[in-house]
């Protein structure tokens, strides 16, 4: 059932874009924006809203910056991720 629907191909996108994006925003925040490292994981941890991944940066980090990062960035990614969810139903024919 799951490859005979694109499950595949759904898989290794999702896999790309929880890769990409995070890859993405360490290289422009830490290079071009000059954000701190430990910001940056705050950040990161909250664009996949997971606060596990927070932990871990907390425990790696010297200094409370991840959490100053997810506290920053978690808001936003939580509506974005409610607002293109309603966006992806609609498109593939649901009801909202």
């Amino acid at each position: 059932m799951f490859a005979a629907n694109s499950g595949w191909t759904l898989l290794l996108v999702g896999a790309l874009i929880s890769t990409v994006i995070p890859l993405l925003t360490l290289v422009v925040g830490y290079r071009v924006l000059k954000i701190p490292f430990g910001k940056l994981t705050g950040m990161i941890a909250a664009q996949h809203t997971q606060p596990a991944v927070l932990g871990y940066a907390l425990e790696k980090s010297a200094d409370e910056a991840p959490n100053v990062g997810y506290a920053l960035v978690y808001p936003v990614a939580m509506i974005t991720k409610i607002l293109l969810a309603q966006v992806l139903l609609i498109a593939l024919g649901g009801v909202v």
